[in-house]
């Protein structure tokens, strides 16, 4: 006896499988939005097979330009440059795609697909209210069929002829535009206050990296009224920095740190970091010295992630053992105003978490990774 199949159930299953893909896609370095609508392709087909019908790839192609401008917009969105954006967007459109494509093969495949902008958008929210599940869905490491084979070429010229078509209906294409900006500006505004575009963009590849520059900068600025004139940080060997002062009484003074750990996370946030060629056993100021800079370089590092203060000198020092500096700060970043920022219900530490600092040449990379 056959086994009955319940169609309805396992379409759901491949409309939820191609949004999680899409969450993975979005933020993927070096692939783009043409993988995005070659995961679509696939869906689409699948959903065909499960119902008998057979699609070429022209067909979908052709479901997908009916879309039109509410679908070139959309699929737009996710090119912006923040992972907090363009996993949600990614998985709430996908999911949509596939619910439209779902409804349109069980109705026959009509050519008038107006009919089916209803579903899409109902289901596109309901992708969006549960994106979180979505994303942690297993089945988001399996892509439904061969992202890199020369289809992909077709999908992208498809593509090129559905933006010419909207952009010759001006009107057409920015109104749809526009509804997806009104939709997600909020998700925007809230990110933004978190970190910057180009931060959002150099964190969702694993680390951002802040320029000795800016640092330097930040280190003269704090010790202004104090009796030290910072006189700069340079890179040094083996994944160090050196940092050099001078004092009106004991002159210049050179402090080689190496970092040996460094988390934010919402469970921890913690900073280790060892000194080297720098004497300080049994001299109090030079002790004094090590505590001082090595506060203020971590202040200046963790600041510059959030582009804010977020850590206050009267609320935060390090203390010196052994040659190790070092300072616990958890409760202190927990209830900064900016972490306590949020929308959709989670703050930054929900989204993303710093991992590491390791010094280059150029300056301090922060070593991130997301929480999706």
């Amino acid at each position: 006896m056959d086994k009955i199949i319940d169609v309805e159930r396992e379409a759901e299953k491949i409309c939820l499988w191609g949004a999680a893909r899409a969450g993975v896609i979005v933020v993927a370095p070096l692939v783009g939005t043409m993988a995005l609508m070659a995961n679509e392709v696939y869906m689409i087909m699948r959903l065909g097979e499960l119902r008998g019908v057979k699609l070429d790839e022209s067909a979908v192609l052709g479901l997908l330009y009916s879309l039109g401008g509410s679908f070139v917009g959309q699929t737009l969105v996710t090119l912006i440059p923040l992972a907090p954006v363009q996993v949600p967007v990614g998985i709430a459109v996908t999911y949509g795609v596939g619910k439209v494509a779902n409804a349109w093969l069980k109705a026959g495949q009509p050519h008038d697909i107006a009919q089916f902008r209803e579903i899409f958008e109902e289901a596109r929210d309901e992708g969006m209210a549960k994106f979180k599940e979505i994303s942690g869905m297993e089945c988001k490491d399996k892509p439904l069929g061969d992202e890199s084979r020369s289809f992909k070429m077709e999908a992208e010229s498809a593509f090129q002829n559905i933006k010419e078509k909207a952009d010759s209906a001006a009107e057409k294409v920015e109104g749809a535009i526009s509804g997806v900006l009104d939709w997600f500006q909020p998700l925007k505004e809230k990110s933004g206050r978190w970190l910057s575009a180009q931060k959002w963009e150099d964190v969702s590849h694993g680390g951002l990296t802040i320029p000795y520059e800016e640092i330097n900068h930040y280190l003269k600025d704090s010790l202004a009224k104090s009796d030290f004139v910072f006189t700069g940080i340079s890179y040094y060997e083996d994944s160090g920095v050196a940092l050099e002062v001078e004092h009106k009484e004991y002159g210049s003074l050179k402090l080689f740190i190496m970092p040996e750990e460094f988390t934010i996370t919402k469970q921890q946030a913690y900073v280790r970091l060892r000194l080297v060629d720098f004497a300080v056993r049994d001299n109090k100021f030079l002790e004094a010295v090590a505590q001082t800079l090595g506060t203020k370089l971590i202040m200046a590092i963790v600041n510059n992630i959030f582009d804010d203060t977020v850590i206050e000198h009267e609320d935060f020092a390090c203390t010196y053992a052994n040659g190790i500096l070092e300072v616990y700060f958890t409760e202190l970043i927990n209830c900064s105003k900016l972490v306590r920022t949020s929308f959709m219900g989670k703050n930054v530490l929900d989204v993303v978490q710093f991992i590491a600092i390791v010094p280059v040449p150029k300056g301090i990379v922060v070593k991130s990774k997301f929480k999706f």
